[in-house]
């Protein structure tokens, strides 16, 4: 049995830590926040998205071909990335800070199940290196249609 690995809990932290860094420098430095996007579902699916397809690549460059995941142990650590990331940057109050936890804790575990999928398949043959950034972007698009079906 393989070894699990959660390098793409720690690749997603990275990726919300820089989004919630980059929303408060934002937030600090520019007298107008208006245009500071909202934490909605096509911005958690954004954000999910990025932290697979560069974990994707840095398991392309390293040349491991399917890492194992506890899916469960994911979404738990989803689930804390979501919620204490933006209320530590006061991005959200504590109950939003849930709610937001919960939703991407959710969301990432479906997207990253998604992508693993495409992924086995995309590896099973020969693919190109831009790949799996296409694949994120496609996904990205289905994450926003399925927001206005929400709506």
């Amino acid at each position: 049995m393989k070894a699990v690995t959660f390098k793409l809990n720690t690749v997603l932290a990275g990726v919300v830590g820089a989004a919630c860094l980059l929303a408060v420098l934002l937030r600090a430095f520019a007298p107008i926040t208006a245009w500071l996007p909202n934490i909605d579902i096509p911005c958690l699916a954004a954000v999910s998205i990025l932290a697979m397809v560069i974990d994707c690549y840095i398991d392309y460059f390293t040349g491991v071909k399917k890492p194992a995941r506890c899916w469960a142990l994911t979404a738990a650590m989803a689930l804390l990335t979501f919620w204490l990331m933006p209320w530590a940057a006061g991005l959200a109050d504590a109950g939003e800070a849930l709610r937001i936890g919960v939703i991407g804790a959710i969301l990432f575990t479906v997207l990253a199940f998604l992508f693993g999928t495409i992924r086995e398949r995309l590896l099973s043959g020969k693919s190109n290196v831009l790949t799996p950034a296409c694949v994120g972007f496609e996904m990205y698009l289905a994450c926003q249609c399925f927001m206005g079906i929400l709506l």
